[in-house]
């Protein structure tokens, strides 16, 4: 019963200072974008709560890359707080092993690493749809798959063209920031068309408002273009689609669906391994703040302690972006490129705490 008390106390303690942390982290990252977005000319085009809306759309997704920096952030608050009214040493005299104190925090970080992959995760990745939805419809969008235009070869009715947008959306059926290039029968290009938006309908693209050029004539301004493709949504979406983007739920069906079409499949599947390795890279970056929240006594050492447990964690999220990025390239299987860097840090956690514990 004793144990259960100090259980709850001391992942009531951690929670508050998870929420906390990611409450002024939203602010942040919500503040700078606006900044961002003031800067970019778009409150000018949406006004003000048009661009604050837009704003809350994107922070979301954001705030999923500063996760671990917030578990760790409130692990080493905590853990230095109850040091420093002497809590864990009073546990600790009481007989309670550091293992004792650090299970409320490991059971918060895997419950908020469970949370961060099943529940927010399918919301960040609705919000950023929406968000990319309104930058295509209104601006033109912003570059697809991480700054990559996709291009697209098409061959239908006789007619041979080479099609790029910035962006896809609407399940692969809309293009943003396209530009279109026509092939005569030698093979030179003949015509190109540019337009803000192209939408797939019935066997054909329609591109609004479009800027045609022909090689010696002035340009001309219809009022669309139509262009024949044979391509499917699927396709295209596949095309275009950034793994960060989709939901750990739909992430197997876009792996099924990349392998049917001859895709490389590489990134969704590391970003797949990524969610659900997350909780354990929650519960290794709570093993790494206690490597140096639990050290930290009476003396004034908690900036340097702070330090010690940024740079580690700091460290190791840069050794999981290196290997999500060989995994994503098909240099390592995502497999292990998801899960050796978290299990390699929670080991050596583990070690240290072990090595304290017993010197």
């Amino acid at each position: 019963m004793k144990n259960l008390t100090l259980n709850r106390y001391f992942l009531r303690l951690y929670l508050i200072s998870f929420f906390s942390t990611l409450t002024a982290v939203f602010a942040l990252i919500y503040l700078v974008d606006m900044v961002e977005l003031s800067r970019r000319g778009r409150t000018d085009d949406l006004g003000f709560l048009g661009a604050a809306s837009f704003s809350a759309l994107r922070v979301p997704g954001f705030m999923e890359q500063a996760f671990p920096f917030i578990i760790l952030f409130a692990s080493i608050f905590t853990l230095l707080n109850l040091n420093r009214r002497l809590e864990l040493v009073v546990a600790r005299s009481a007989g309670v092993s550091i293992w004792q104190i650090l299970m409320p925090f490991m059971a918060g970080s895997l419950l908020l690493g469970l949370a961060a992959t099943f529940v927010y995760n399918p919301l960040a990745a609705w919000t950023k749809a929406q968000a990319e939805s309104i930058e295509t419809s209104l601006f033109g969008g912003s570059s697809s798959r991480s700054g990559e235009e996709v291009w697209l070869r098409q061959n239908a009715e006789g007619v041979r063209s080479i099609l790029g947008g910035a962006t896809v959306a609407a399940g692969g059926t809309e293009l943003g920031k396209v530009s279109a290039f026509l092939f005569g029968d030698d093979g030179s290009i003949v015509q190109r068309i540019d337009a803000d938006r192209a939408v797939l309908q019935n066997g054909q693209w329609v591109l609004s408002q479009p800027r045609v050029t022909r090689i010696g004539y002035p340009p001309s301004y219809p009022r669309q273009f139509v262009l024949p493709t044979t391509l499917k949504p699927e396709y295209i979406e596949q095309r275009g689609t950034d793994p960060e983007a989709t939901s750990v739920f739909a992430l197997p069906r876009e792996i099924e669906v990349a392998g049917s079409l001859g895709l490389n499949a590489m990134a969704f599947d590391m970003q797949y391994q990524t969610l659900l390795a997350r909780p354990a890279l929650f519960l290794a970056m709570t093993l790494v703040a206690a490597t140096v929240g639990t050290r930290f006594s009476r003396t004034q050492q908690a900036g340097r302690a702070i330090a010690l447990g940024v740079l580690a964690g700091f460290t190791l999220y840069v050794v999981t972006f290196l290997a999500k990025a060989l995994g994503s390239n098909d240099i390592v299987p995502p497999v292990m490129a998801a899960w050796f860097p978290v299990l390699a840090a929670g080991s050596l956690g583990v070690t240290i705490l072990l090595h304290q514990e017993d010197g």
